[in-house]
């Protein structure tokens, strides 16, 4: 009898989730992984920690080597790249990057998993050395590399979200000097502008130029990066990191009829299907559904990758699986502070014309009674109307971060404050005051 064929596009977060699950449901399928690059599952986020020096080599970023995959049944090719893929047939042509050999693979069932590719500005000057973008443990390589040379000192980065908030740290523990340059009015653009306004206060704390609603109009230098020129300056520079966003990696899936977004996001439904038979989505390349928003929407997250990859291999596997969508929870940690939001902020709701109240309050991590007592910030979002929790923003110090999950949970379960005010919550002077930070958000709600 002969076996079904799954074949996965791409090897990281999505797709060995996809891989992995089908093959742990239903041990008979036939599993076979195409990855472009010479890694797979792999922890992309942990890549500024290393640059930072925290691992001494980025290769203790993976999780599992393909060998282990391998002994599960699943087996897997290194630098292999989907170029085109004709659904009518059921085959995907892949080249082998290393040799230039195409060839034509047959499935019964494929996830494409092909992640996304760093968004670099179609400049002057982007071309010189020490320019560099930062996704794989490659470009992790390369910007250590250049940035340990003595001679490489002033640091520019690109862009002021999640990533280049973390090498700016990584950058200053180096002993570098750095500068942020982006064209938003706020670094943090995902959050509250107030929350963007304390991000850029820390930073500077530790000295680090900000130079906000500025436009890198180019890149100068002789081989190797010296000038980035802004429409306001002309800045010296050893070193350019450019983190302006993602773009899904599907332009080779023009003419499939595999339905996308303008931007070519694949458009997928609960249970992670393209709207082309047998043919999966997930990860970085694809949609995923707003809870709060109501909406598809492109907001690539690992968490997300990981759970879109599991019900991708669940439901080929033959399970009834479906996934009830985001809120967009993320963190990050700038310095000495955590920054993180779920669900939608009050710009958001405004964006999309929900109405809404907010409340926002500071309080202490734990009783003052107890060394290291610090202070929390918290900001509510909640539906005028239904009083339901549609938002949640945090600052505090890094070991509170966590109570961002509480507030994501309160909103999955359509919590009013009132609920959430008295929830049964652990209290004891080393961990939280007696109202909690976030009960006392809660209570504060008008």
């Amino acid at each position: 009898m002969r076996k079904e064929k799954l074949i996965v596009l791409g090897g990281v977060a999505a797709g060995m989730s996809a891989a992995s699950k089908a093959k742990r449901e239903n041990p008979n399928l036939d599993v076979t992984v195409y990855e472009r690059g010479g890694y797979v599952a792999y922890g992309q986020c942990g890549l500024p920690y290393y640059l930072a020096g925290y691992l001494k080599e980025a290769e203790e970023l993976i999780v599992r080597q393909p060998d282990q995959f391998r002994e599960k049944g699943i087996k897997i090719y290194l630098h292999h790249e989907a170029i085109m893929l004709d659904p009518s047939s059921k085959i995907v042509e892949i080249k082998n990057k290393q040799n230039g050999n195409l060839i034509k693979v047959a499935y019964d069932y494929l996830v494409i998993a092909t992640g996304a590719d760093p968004i670099c500005p179609d400049m002057q000057g982007t071309d010189l050395n020490g320019i560099h973008l930062l996704k794989t443990i490659p470009d992790g390589k390369r910007i250590h590399e250049n940035m340990m040379q003595e001679k490489v000192q002033q640091i520019t980065l690109v862009g002021g979200g999640y990533i280049n908030m973390e090498i700016a740290e990584a950058m200053l523990k180096r002993g570098k000097k750095v500068t942020v340059v982006q064209r938003p009015s706020q670094l943090l653009n995902t959050m509250d502008p107030e929350f963007g306004e304390m991000a850029a206060e820390i930073l500077k704390k530790h000295g680090v130029t900000i130079r906000l609603e500025e436009t890198v109009r180019k890149m100068e230098g002789v081989e190797k990066v010296q000038y980035v020129v802004t429409d306001w300056q002309r800045y010296s520079t050893d070193q350019v990191i450019f983190a302006l966003g993602i773009k899904p990696n599907t332009s080779w899936l023009k003419g499939s009829g595999v339905e996308m977004t303008e931007k070519g996001a694949i458009m997928v439904d609960e249970k992670s299907q393209t709207n082309v038979a047998n043919v999966f989505a997930a990860g970085d390349c694809a949609t995923v559904f707003h809870r709060i928003l109501n909406k598809q929407v492109y907001m690539p997250l690992g968490t997300t990758a990981n759970k879109q990859g599991k019900i991708a291999g669940a439901v080929i596997a033959g399970k009834n699986d479906s996934f009830p969508g985001i809120l967009g929870t993320s963190i990050v940690k700038v310095m000495d502070l955590a920054f993180g939001k779920t669900g939608i902020t009050e710009k958001e709701a405004k964006t999309a014309g929900i109405p809404v109240k907010t409340v926002t309050v500071k309080g202490q991590n734990h009783a003052k009674s107890y060394p290291g007592s610090e202070k929390v910030t918290v900001k509510l979002v909640y539906h005028r109307d239904s009083r339901h929790l549609l938002g949640g923003q945090i600052v505090g110090p890094v070991e509170t971060g966590k109570r961002l999950d509480v507030l994501a949970l309160a909103i999955f379960q359509k919590m009013t404050p009132e609920t959430l005010g008295l929830v049964d919550f652990c209290y004891a002077p080393p961990f939280a005051t007696v109202w909690d930070v976030v009960q006392i958000a809660a209570n504060a709600a008008d």
